[in-house]
């Protein structure tokens, strides 16, 4: 819960703890789940409980632990098989920091106290010291000037960047909060530095819709032509895997959608996508679906077998629910998890990672009534196709379209198995998998 004054401002805070040797501890956990990235909101020190409000961009908050420890969750989270990625927040830092330092907390004069600090022209006041630009007008998030030669440099530019700094020590990339914000320079100047600090860092935008035709500020963008964002969160394809469940979405309209987003990505980028059902700002996804778990698992079923890099949100996958943030950012509930969504995300999980055709097939939905379906290909030899009753009646599967398109012969594997036809509960999933010198097999879920 935040506690705000008059003016909206927060005055009070909740921390209810957890830090980095908590999630060195809980590895074993991540791995066992299949887990192979860590994606962890801002480490770096700020007064805040979510630390979007940074202090310091050098210094881990002490709230989590040090650069020692931090080093120590890399290195095994390195030897579990997992990356680290950071959330990058250079926007804005926040008004209690050591550039700002409008309370006075560090020693360093900042740009609130003096015209004459380092720091001045970080920042644009239209009136000193009390009138300055802030992310969507909150005060305590003065916005930094990412144009001016000295804010890149610290940022990106220089070899002790804090870019270049927390990468060398191991990272596996950066997610930049609120991309819109940042010019395309930046973003180029960003992937450029992180690039030439270590081999295979990814960099992934916060951009909330298409990122491929996306006008922020007047000005079309240009995140995924191939010097700036490797991806986008996609929040399009939440938004359909919810409208498709919730109803407000035929199974003929997800389709055409999820085709839509498909032209309009550059192929590699549509792979590199980091795809979600739900983020610490959104509702939680079974909350969403109003606690239906059926419906949960066919999201859970989507997030994994749709093109891109699946995310799961902390939790998501035993039932934490909660509505907007802060809700959203309950405590994970060791000892009183849901095993029954758990033991399906762990199936998931292996099948997305053990299967080519869901990690690089080619992706083509197509629907038939109430039924949604899903064809990941490598070719006609090595496939994945995903049925999902988005309705509550039981539906029969007419196989024909899809042999007669796509030349995937089920219906031979239908007759062999004695099912004269292919009938999918309420609110049920069938995957059917063919590999390479493999049987096609189904699975109900």
């Amino acid at each position: 819960m935040y506690i705000k004054d008059k003016d909206g401002e927060i005055i009070r805070w909740e921390f209810y703890g957890g830090n980095l040797k908590g999630i060195i501890q809980k590895l074993p956990y991540l791995k066992e789940l299949g887990i192979t990235i860590l994606y962890l909101s801002p480490l770096f020190e700020a007064r805040s409980n979510h630390k979007y409000d940074t202090g310091d961009f050098m210094k881990i908050d002490p709230m989590f632990g040090d650069e020692e420890t931090f080093k120590k969750l890399i290195k095994e989270a390195e030897c579990n098989g997992m990356h680290i990625i950071l959330d990058g927040v250079f926007n804005h830092s926040g008004a209690d920091s050591r550039y700002f330092n409008k309370f006075g907390t560090y020693s360093d004069k900042g740009a609130y106290q003096s015209m004459e600090s380092p720091y001045s022209n970080w920042y644009t006041f239209e009136n000193f010291p009390e009138s300055y630009q802030s992310w969507w007008g909150v005060k305590d998030l003065p916005k930094l000037n990412t144009e001016h030669p000295d804010v890149r440099s610290f940022i990106y530019e220089d070899e002790n960047s804090v870019i270049r700094n927390w990468t060398k020590i191991g990272l596996g990339g950066w997610r930049l909060d609120v991309a819109d914000e940042l010019s395309d320079d930046v973003l180029k100047g960003i992937r450029q530095a992180l690039e030439e600090t270590a081999q295979d860092a990814v960099l992934i935008g916060e951009v909330w819709e298409d990122a491929s035709n996306k006008i922020a500020y007047d000005k079309r963008r240009h995140y995924i032509e191939g010097d700036r964002l490797h991806g986008a969160m996609n929040y399009p394809f939440r938004d359909i895997i919810l409208g498709l469940l919730q109803h407000t979405l035929t199974p003929k309209a997800a389709a055409e959608k999820w085709m839509s987003l498909k032209e309009n990505y550059p192929v590699e980028a549509f792979k590199s996508n980091f795809n979600n059902i739900g983020t610490h700002d959104t509702k939680r996804i079974l909350t969403a679906l109003n606690q239906n778990k059926a419906k949960l698992k066919q999201a859970m079923t989507l997030l994994f077998t749709l093109p891109g890099v699946p995310c799961l949100y902390y939790g998501d996958e035993v039932g934490v629910e909660g509505k907007e943030d802060p809700d959203n950012r309950r405590m994970y509930p060791w000892g009183k998890e849901e095993l029954g969504i758990q033991t399906v995300v762990k199936e998931l999980i292996a099948m997305r990672n053990k299967t080519t055709s869901l990690k690089s097939g080619e992706f083509f939905p197509f629907s038939q009534g109430h039924l949604m379906g899903i064809i990941r290909l490598i070719s006609k030899k090595e496939f994945v196709i995903v049925l999902l009753n988005t309705s509550d009646e039981r539906i029969t599967l007419e196989t024909s379209a899809i042999s007669e398109c796509y030349g995937l012969d089920i219906k031979e594997f239908l007759k062999e198995n004695e099912l004269d036809r292919l009938l999918i509960e309420p609110e049920g999933i069938i995957l059917l998998k063919k590999e390479l010198e493999q049987e096609l097999s189904a699975i109900s879920m």
